[in-house]
C-alpha cells in the first residue's frame, strides 16, 4: 500500500519525479516563498518507493509508468542542482542556507513566550541584547507586542522597535538556538507555570466571533450556571467605544432613545473618532451646541461617565434586540 502523504509532500515528490529539466521551468514561476517552503519539504525527502510515486503522479498523469527503481535521488541534491540552474547563484545558496527540516518548526520558547502575561516577557527581555529581544517581538501578536513594550524601561523601548523594523532575515539555526535557550531559561524560573491562560476577555473576544444566535445560546446557558460572568462577558463583548462600527442609520436611531445629558457625560472619555461619529450623525446646531456644553462642562466622577456610556451601550443592545441596527456578528456573516 502506497503511504500517504501531505500536500507539501507530494508536490516535493512530483517536483523530484519531473527531472532537473522540468523542475527549473517551475522553479522560475514560483517565488521566493513559494520556493523555500516547497524547498524545506523536498531537502527532508529520502527515497520513494515506486506506489507512493504512483500515487502522487496519477493525479497529475492520466497513465503512470510503473517502474522498478522508485524515485532514489537524494531530495537535497536534487533541490540544490535545480536551484543553481534556475536562480540566480547567490539567491539559491541564501534559499539552501535556509533550508529547514518540516516538524522542527518552533515549539519551544519562541511559542511559549506567547502564553506568558506582558510583564513577564518584559522582564525576560530587559537584560537581553536588543537584537534578541526584536526577534522574540517578531513572533508576537501585535497587541502582546505592544504591551510588552510598555512594559519596558523607557530608556530600552526605541532600540527595540528600531531594531524589530529593521529586523531582516533570521537564520533556522539561530532560530533554533534562541528558542532552545528561552524554553530552558522558561523551565529553571518557573515562568510557563504562572502563565495566564483564557480569561473572560478572551471569552469575550472569542464570543464576538460567534453567530448571534450561538452567542445567545451559550450566554443564556451561563444565565443559569454563573449569570454575573454571563454579565460581564455581554459588558465586555459590546463596549462603548464599539458604537463607531455601527453605521450611521443606526447612530440616527440611537440618538433618538438617548437622553442629551447622558450623551453628553459619556462623551468625557471618550475618543475622537467616537466623538466624531455621534456629532457627524446630529443637525449641525446640535454638534456645536455639544461641543459647546462639552467644553464648558466641570470635572465628572469617571464612576458616572462609565455609568451613562453602560446606559447608552443598553439602549444600543435593546435597538438591537427590535431588528433595527446590527452591532456584532461572528466573522463572515452576511447581512441580508
Amino acid at each position: 500500500m502506497a503511504k500517504k502523504y501531505t500536500g507539501p509532500e507530494k508536490a516535493a515528490i512530483l517536483m523530484v519525479s519531473l527531472g532537473e529539466e522540468q523542475a527549473i521551468k517551475i522553479l522560475e514561476n514560483m517565488d521566493e516563498r513559494e520556493i523555500q517552503v516547497l524547498g524545506n519539504y523536498m531537502a527532508a525527502m529520502g527515497d520513494v518507493d515506486t506506489p507512493s510515486m504512483d500515487s502522487v503522479t496519477k493525479l497529475f498523469y492520466d497513465q503512470v509508468d510503473a517502474g522498478t527503481g522508485g524515485i532514489g535521488v537524494g531530495g537535497m541534491d536534487f533541490l540544490k542542482a535545480a536551484l543553481m540552474k534556475a536562480l540566480d547563484p547567490a539567491k539559491a545558496t541564501e534559499i539552501l542556507n535556509n533550508i529547514t527540516t518540516p516538524g522542527e518548526e518552533m515549539g519551544g520558547g519562541l511559542e511559549t513566550v506567547r502564553m506568558l502575561e506582558p510583564g513577564t516577557i518584559a522582564s525576560f527581555l530587559v537584560n537581553e541584547h536588543p537584537q534578541t529581544a526584536a526577534i522574540v517581538m517578531a513572533h508576537l501578536d501585535s497587541s502582546l507586542a505592544s504591551a510588552t513594550i510598555r512594559e519596558m524601561p523607557e530608556e530600552h523601548r526605541m532600540e527595540i522597535v528600531h531594531r524589530l523594523a529593521t529586523l531582516g532575515r533570521v537564520s533556522p539555526s539561530i532560530l533554533r538556538e534562541l528558542d532552545e535557550a528561552l524554553q530552558i531559561e522558561f523551565r529553571a524560573s518557573g515562568a510557563v507555570s504562572g502563565s495566564k491562560l483564557g480569561g473572560v476577555e478572551t471569552a469575550a473576544h472569542i464570543m464576538g466571533a460567534l453567530d448571534r444566535a450561538t452567542e445567545t445560546s451559550i450566554l443564556t446557558a451561563m444565565d443559569e450556571v454563573d449569570p454575573d460572568m454571563a454579565n460581564e462577558i455581554r459588558n465586555l463583548r459590546f463596549t462603548y467605544e464599539d458604537i463607531t462600527s455601527i453605521d450611521d442609520q443606526g447612530i440616527q436611531l440611537i440618538l433618538k432613545e438617548v437622553n442629551q445629558e447622558d450623551l453628553l457625560i459619556s462623551l468625557k472619555t471618550a475618543s475622537d473618532s467616537l466623538k466624531e461619529k455621534w456629532m457627524s450623525n446630529m443637525s449641525e446646531r446640535a454638534a456645536v451646541m455639544v461641543k459647546e456644553d462639552l467644553e464648558s462642562m466641570g470635572p465628572t466622577k469617571i464612576s458616572d461617565v462609565e455609568k451613562t456610556q453602560q446606559k447608552i451601550v443598553a439602549i444600543c443592545k435593546q435597538v438591537e434586540e427590535e431588528g433595527k441596527i446590527v452591532i456584532g456578528g461572528g466573522a463572515g456573516e452576511e447581512l441580508v
